[in-house]
């Protein structure tokens, strides 16, 4: 420690400086990673709220002792990430954040029912049942929060005419993911059975960046109407056969090595076909309707007279007289056959395959040649021609109808860094925190370079030189040969001469004689028993 001190002190003014403003940056900077490192992961508590709930839940969580971090001009606050649950909790408990005005049914509970007018309650319903619809389509995993506006035309006394109510969705997608068609299909019935008389068709959904998701069709035969909705159901046929081709060749050729463009030309025309047909050999009896009828008559003779004896009960009696009898039958029988008949009503929407153009787009092969580079390879006939069969049979390739398609094998356009990843590429993942570390290193080792040796190696020089001369004080003490080696040659001298302190070459160093003072404070024994050895000499 000793020899540090005197090192330091044998410094020049301006390395001290250095010296010092060296150590206060590193100690200012081992303590800003101390505390970060120490320091809890923030998470977010509630992003996206107004001003005034941020200001409440921030003077909640000041209550509660939470450490918290406001961002985005304090539409965000953040906080320790293994408190955001039970904040959550706490919060939900007090009625925090409120999600602005529309709360659900909830809001029926803060009114006053008494002395509420029939308007406001209606229109409270109207809010809660957005409200609650709101909330359901925000639980759904892709929909981050999710707004619903229902129009419910109120229909007037003394009409006629009924307005439908339409509905108008805005989602917010969590992320770059993106609804399905089935998914957009479910939000639309699921607004539409929640209201009474609201039809799928006249519901209006959009996201956040302003994408019509669904539209709200007024007129299904408004002309821009069926233009949109003929152009959806192009492209969606055109990408769904070029994702069936690219899918179906990658299994044999490698993934990325097919590229497929689709051109169909489909007709949208809307046909409306009416029939009527009549089968004459198809006849059923619907009824059958006959009338029979019969007449009699008889007529006697005139120049008869009129006696007792004709109308006695005696059938003999008065046959002497002559009679004309005359008898008529008529038979009329009407019957109504039922004759068959067809009627058909065809309507087609959906459009019609005229023609379809296909382009194929195959890579060719890699192969290393002798000297160790990549040459390219094209692929054969008979393996192009197996490409094309089966590229027709998965679009269903009609030559009546004048399908092409054409497979051709060119070599890709290609980057360098497409081949294969270079050996270092795994750092670009975890790049900021190789950065922070590779300069603490370089910190640290110049810290030790500039600072920790250069005051070692004096620290170690002084103390070697320190023990050598210790050394040579003990030797001195104890009779050894650097003690010896200063005195005069008495070579021939009688021992018990007494030798003058003159004739002695050279001096004693007053640090000598610190030494020798140290060495006799630290081990007074051992010089004591020196000065015996002497004295018993001297004797």
């Amino acid at each position: 420690m000793n020899a540090m001190v005197q090192s330091l002190r044998e410094l020049s003014q301006t390395k001290l400086l250095a010296l010092a403003a060296t150590a206060l940056f590193l100690i200012g900077f081992f303590v800003f990673l101390t505390v970060n490192a120490s320091s809890p992961m923030m998470a977010p508590l509630y992003s996206n709220i107004s001003l005034d709930e941020s200001g409440t839940i921030v003077g909640e969580l000041e209550k509660s002792g939470i450490p918290y971090q406001l961002g985005m001009g304090g539409a965000q606050i953040m906080v320790p990430s293994d408190r955001v649950e039970e904040m959550r909790v706490k919060l939900a408990q007090m009625g925090l954040p409120s999600e602005g005005s529309i709360t659900g049914y909830e809001i029926f509970d803060k009114s006053e029912a008494l002395g509420t007018s029939n308007f406001v309650l209606n229109v409270n319903k109207l809010r809660a049942l957005e409200g609650e619809l709101g909330r359901t389509i925000a639980s759904l995993s892709k929909v981050e929060q999710a707004r619903v506006h229902l129009v419910i035309p109120k229909r007037e006394l003394f009409t006629r005419e009924k307005t439908d109510p339409t509905a108008s969705v805005a989602l917010k997608i969590r992320g770059m993911a993106e609804l399905e068609k089935n998914e957009i299909a479910g939000i639309k019935h699921l607004v539409a059975t929640a209201v009474p008389g609201l039809k799928p068709s006249r519901i209006t959904i959009i996201d956040q960046r302003g994408n019509l998701l669904a539209r709200g069709i007024e007129d299904e035969n408004d002309p821009d109407v069926l233009a949109t909705t003929a152009q959806e159901f192009r492209q969606s046929y055109e990408n769904k056969l070029k994702a069936t081709i690219e899918r179906l060749l990658e299994r044999s050729v490698g993934f990325g090595n097919v590229k497929a463009e689709v051109n169909a030309d489909i007709d949208f025309d809307r046909v409306v076909t009416n029939s009527e047909t009549f089968d004459p050999e198809g006849q059923v009896a619907r009824s059958i309707q006959g009338i029979e009828e019969n007449e009699r008559s008889t007529e006697k003779d005139q120049k008869d007279n009129v006696s007792v004896g004709q109308n006695l009960p005696d059938p003999t009696g008065g046959q002497g007289a002559f009679q004309n009898e005359s008898v008529r039958q008529r038979s009329d029988e009407t019957t109504n056959y039922e004759i068959s008949k067809t009627v058909e009503n065809h309507v087609k929407h959906t459009g019609t395959v005229n023609r379809l153009s296909i382009a194929v787009l195959v890579d060719g092969r890699y192969i290393t040649n002798d000297a160790g580079e990549q040459v390219y390879e094209p692929r054969s006939e008979q393996e192009i021609a197996q490409l094309t069969a089966l590229v027709r049979s998965a679009v269903g390739y009609d030559e009546a109808r004048g399908d092409k398609v054409d497979v051709v094998n060119m070599p890709f356009a290609r980057e360098k860094t497409e081949f294969a990843e270079g050996p270092l590429d795994f750092l670009k993942q975890d790049m900021s925190n190789i950065i922070q570390t590779l300069v603490i290193g370089g910190v640290a080792i110049l810290f030790i370079l500039l600072v920790i040796r250069p005051l070692v190696a004096r620290a170690v020089a002084t103390t070697s030189e320190g023990e050598a001369e210790e050394d040579e004080l003990k030797r001195a003490l104890l009779g050894g040969p650097s003690m010896t080696a200063r005195l005069p040659d008495l070579t021939g001298e009688d021992d018990d001469v007494l030798i003058s302190i003159d004739r002695v070459d050279g001096g004693v160093k007053a640090a000598v004689l610190k030494k020798i003072n140290d060495l006799i404070e630290t081990h007074p024994e051992e010089a004591m028993s020196i000065v015996r050895q002497w004295a018993f000499l001297d004797n």
